[in-house]
C-alpha cells in the first residue's frame, strides 16, 4: 500500500537552508525545524515513533540514535513528559539541527556527536531507537534520499550499522533494557534479524508498512535486481512498480556477551 506520508522521502537534497516543517504522524502534528541537508522524517521515522509510544514509560531513559532532527525524541518527550530523552548523531549539522528542535520546543535532552553508541561509554538505556541509515549503500548513493551530507557507511546489503549497533547494544542496556531497530527491505533483513536473534531472547516485528518505490527512483531497478540475485536485498514488483517494506523490530532480553 503506497501511503500518505511517503512524500517526505522525496524532498530533493540541495540545499542547507533551514525551514519549519510540519510533521503529521498518526493525527499528531508538530512543527520542527528542517534542513534540506539533512536527512528527512519519513516512513521509518513515523513507524519508529509509533512502536516506541507503545512501549515507553514515563520515567525511561530512552536513546533516539542516529536523530537527525530530534523529531523522535521530541514527539516522545510531548506524550511523556517525565521521560529522560539522549540523542545522538555522527552527523555535526543534524546535532545543531536537533539542539535548535528542543530549545524551540523548551525540552531538554543529553544530546551529543558522536558514532553510533561510542558517545555513550558508562551509560544504560531503558530503551534504544535506532533510526541509523539502513538501506545498501549502493541504492542509497543514487538515491533521492541522500547527498553528500547524509552518512551512510551500511554497507552494499544495507546491514553493516544495524548488525553493529545490535552487537554492541546489550553492553548499553539496563537488566531488562529493549532495543528497537527498523528493519528495510531494500537491505539483508535476513542477517539483521539472525544477528538480532543471538543476541537477544525475543525478536517481534511490531509495525510493518508496504510502499511503492518512489518514481524518481525507477532508473535503479536494474540495480535493485542485481542485489536482490544476491540476496543483499527484497523487493516485489506489481504492476510494473517496485514495492518495498519497512518493518520496526523490538529486542527484548539482552543477552550477556
Amino acid at each position: 500500500m503506497f501511503l500518505q506520508n511517503l512524500q517526505f522521502l522525496v524532498i530533493p537534497l540541495k540545499s542547507s537552508k533551514m525551514f519549519e516543517h510540519k510533521i503529521n504522524f498518526g493525527g499528531i502534528k508538530e512543527n520542527i525545524l528542517i534542513k534540506k541537508n539533512i536527512f528527512q522524517p519519513n516512513l521509518t521515522t513515523q513507524l519508529s515513533y509509533e512502536t516506541a509510544i507503545n512501549i515507553i514509560k514515563n520515567q525511561y531513559e530512552v536513546l533516539d540514535l542516529g536523530c537527525g532532527s530530534g523529531i523522535i525524541g521530541i514527539m516522545i518527550m510531548k506524550k511523556f513528559p517525565n521521560v529522560k530523552m539522549n540523542c545522538s548523531d555522527v552527523d555535526s549539522n543534524s546535532i545543531d539541527l536537533t539542539i535548535k528542535n528542543f530549545k524551540k520546543k523548551k525540552i531538554k535532552a543529553d544530546i551529543r556527536k558522536g558514532d553510533l553508541l561510542e558517545v555513550w561509554i558508562n551509560k544504560k538505556f531503558d530503551y534504544i531507537i535506532n533510526d541509523v541509515s539502513g538501506i545498501s549503500s549502493s541504492i542509497a548513493k543514487k538515491s533521492i534520499w541522500f547527498s553528500n551530507n547524509v552518512p551512510c557507511d551500511t554497507g552494499k546489503d544495507g546491514s553493516r550499522l544495524s548488525v553493529k549497533i545490535i552487537k554492541n547494544s546489550v553492553k548499553f542496556l539496563k537488566k531488562n533494557g529493549i532495543l528497537q531497530i527498523p528493519l528495510i527491505s531494500l537491505s539483508n533483513i535476513k542477517k539483521i534479524i539472525d544477528t538480532a536473534n543471538i543476541y537477544f531472547s525475543e525478536v517481534k516485528i511490531h509495525k510493518s508498512k508496504d510502499w511503492f518505490l518512489p518514481k524518481e527512483m525507477e532508473s535503479l531497478k536494474e540495480l535493485m535486481y542485481k542485489l536482490k540475485k544476491l540476496k543483499y536485498i527484497n523487493f516485489s514488483e506489481k504492476f510494473g512498480k517496485i514495492v518495498c517494506n519497512t518493518a520496526i523490530a523490538v529486542c527484548k532480553g539482552p543477552k550477556k556477551k
